[in-house]
């Protein structure tokens, strides 16, 4: 299957979130701040401040939703925190991974603002994601109905709905329309410009009417596990630390997040497991290429360093060959 998009790793993701940290000014390269200047910017504790992160719970007064916040560690020899993650239940924060914290809030943005007060901004926090477990699912809409996605366009309209924000149009015709870029004419410009505003308007409102799309996918499937009884679908994350990044876009992508049951295939029987093993062996390499169907419905956003994310909750997987030969339909 053509114009299938490779997903981008959680290790990738990380090293997009350190990007802020890597920018210096001339005098941080030609040495860094001087000791007087490092020990201000410090925090006063490099522990959990939990009355600071109620301040910032109580101030966040709009109807709250799960997120899970990444914490990023310093390097060894860099200064260190004392913040580990862990079930806080004054703040009503739990543990969710060794580096993960979930928070109640009411968007991503608060969420990263309270963690940043609750750590006491001793270490750095990357994206904070929307749980979506409770999310609601249409349950009677039929997969075929799901639109194809397959423009970074759809991707920043459902962005920019979903976050309630207006739509920056210039920005999305300088990204996404040729026309507008073919041409230096400023009156040509703000002409395309106002065509565009009320076409980007309009399927934006067909977008957040029905925000249930299907993404084709590439991903690979290992080698059977004897423990789980099953086989792993690698290379497409469903944990909220991957995104999928559209080929027209890298400013625009989509983080899954979806149950354990869409990440591996686990066979009726012995006889079909060995077939499939077989199959993953018969391929040459270490695992058995992929194309999947992802089926989701867009519910959040996340903004950190330069990503705008859509996040979404899996519906379904249809998992299939590189030839397309039916796998498994995950539901």
């Amino acid at each position: 299957m053509k114009n299938r998009i490779h997903p981008l790793a959680a290790s990738a993701l990380a090293a997009l979130a350190l990007l802020p940290a890597c920018s210096k000014n001339a005098a941080d390269a030609a040495g860094g701040a001087s000791p007087s200047a490092q020990a201000a910017q410090m925090p006063s504790s490099t522990g959990w401040n939990d009355e600071a992160g109620q301040a910032a719970i109580a101030a966040d007064k709009a109807t709250k939703n799960t997120y899970v916040c990444v914490f990023i560690y310093p390097d060894i020899g860099q200064p260190q925190t004392n913040v580990l993650a862990e079930d806080r239940a004054r703040l009503g924060m739990k543990k969710v991974s060794i580096n993960q914290e979930s928070v109640s809030a009411s968007s991503a943005e608060q969420a990263h603002a309270i963690m940043l007060e609750a750590t006491n901004h001793s270490l750095q926090i990357g994206p904070c994601t929307a749980d979506l477990s409770a999310a609601s699912i249409d349950k009677t809409r039929p997969l075929s109905s799901y639109t194809v996605l397959q423009s970074g366009l759809q991707v920043a309209l459902l962005y920019y709905g979903l976050g309630h924000a207006a739509l920056p149009t210039t920005d999305l015709a300088g990204e996404f329309n040729a026309d507008y870029r073919a041409t230096a004419d400023s009156f040509k410009r703000q002409d395309i410009a106002k065509t565009l505003q009320e076409k980007y308007q309009g399927e934006q409102q067909a977008e957040m009417a029905s925000p249930y799309f299907v993404v084709k996918a590439n991903a690979s499937l290992g080698h059977y596990n004897a423990d789980t009884r099953s086989f792993p679908i690698l290379g497409l994350g469903m944990d909220g630390n991957s995104r999928l990044s559209l080929l027209d876009s890298g400013s625009y992508g989509v983080v899954l997040r979806g149950e354990p049951r869409f990440q591996s295939v686990a066979p009726d029987g012995d006889d079909n497991a060995r077939a499939l093993e077989a199959k993953v062996v018969a391929s040459g390499g270490p695992s058995l290429p992929l194309n999947v169907d992802v089926y989701f419905k867009a519910a959040d956003t996340v903004s950190y360093a330069a990503r705008k994310d859509v996040v979404a909750k899996v519906v379904a997987v249809h998992v299939a060959d590189a030839n397309d030969a039916l796998i498994v339909d995950l539901h």
